[in-house]
């Protein structure tokens, strides 16, 4: 049992802490509580008093979800969100409420209950339909990626294992991708220089796996014969997509990774985008929700 609540809040939620997407969605939060005042909890207070709370909320909901996530990135990371940090983060939001409230009743000497109570019912009216609605939307986020998933895998030119975390194994390189034109002018291979230091690595395009970024510095996963390589180079993530820009199977699927799309071999698809086996790498390749439908229109048009 306790397992089974440890996996459940262990599960990853995607979550979009954008400022234009949480302005949004804090009006209709706003407005929620207007129409929620005034039809079920109106007693004595006038329509500009309703107003008011609602805006209070409007600006509360704004700063916890918006703001406050622009503070502390790391904390707030989309790529490790799970349903556990969203359940937390839901009381911060409906404290930051029941505060904004208990102000607002309290400086125009409206009759105003203890702080504790002011919770107890913002968390009543508010915990269950937030919690609800997020979880449904992940439900539906999660079941369409795994059938985009299925569809991605059988893109693949060669068969894919059943399981869901295969074991990597070297594998025959894939036909190549189909672009629109022959590409004769692009180089046969590809050199990456750093900005500081002597160290410069030249590969054949089919060799570089991914290319992951580590601040300063990008690390490139590479193959000599069947052996992976890896080598760390002073270089942005933005500077590696730079020398890769004519090499049409090499896509920036996540703010940390470029993946060799000519590598994949397995698609698995989560409530946050998806997660790719690449040829001879024992970790999979993230692709993160704001590159999903990119990823997907790259990998299907170009096998098509």
């Amino acid at each position: 049992m306790v397992d089974s609540v440890r996996r459940f809040f262990a599960r990853p939620l995607a979550e979009d802490f954008g400022l234009r997407y949480q302005a949004f969605s804090s009006v209709q939060s706003g407005i929620y509580v207007f129409l929620f005042l005034y039809f079920f909890i109106r007693g004595n207070l006038q329509v500009p008093m309703l107003a008011l709370l609602a805006a209070g909320v409007t600006v509360a909901v704004f700063f916890a979800n918006a703001l406050i996530p622009q503070l502390f990135p790391r904390l707030y990371d989309e790529d490790r969100w799970t349903i556990g940090k969203h359940s937390l983060h839901t009381v911060f939001v409906l404290l930051c409420i029941s505060l904004s409230n208990y102000l607002i009743l309290k400086l125009s000497d409206n009759d105003t209950p203890t702080f504790a109570n002011m919770f107890l019912t913002v968390t009543i009216i508010g915990f269950f339909p937030i919690t609800l609605t997020v979880l449904l939307a992940e439900q539906r986020r999660l079941r369409r990626n795994l059938r985009q998933a299925e569809l991605l895998n059988r893109a693949l030119p060669t068969p894919v294992a059943a399981s869901i975390h295969p074991t990597p194994a070297v594998a025959p390189s894939p036909a190549p991708l189909a672009t629109d034109a022959v590409q004769t002018d692009i180089p046969a291979s590809i050199t990456f220089v750093p900005s500081v230091g002597k160290d410069r690595l030249t590969l054949q395009p089919d060799q570089l796996l991914a290319a992951e970024s580590l601040a300063n510095y990008a690390e490139l996963y590479w193959l000599k014969g069947d052996v992976l390589q890896k080598t760390t180079l002073r270089l942005t993530l933005k500077e590696v997509e730079n020398v890769l820009a004519n090499y049409p199977q090499f896509f920036r699927c996540h703010r940390a990774f470029v993946v060799n799309l000519n590598a994949v071999q397995h698609t698995t698809g989560n409530a946050r985008g998806y997660q790719l086996t690449v040829r001879n790498l024992a970790q999979e390749i993230p692709v993160s929700r704001g590159y999903a439908d990119a990823f997907e229109g790259r990998f299907l048009g170009t096998r098509s």
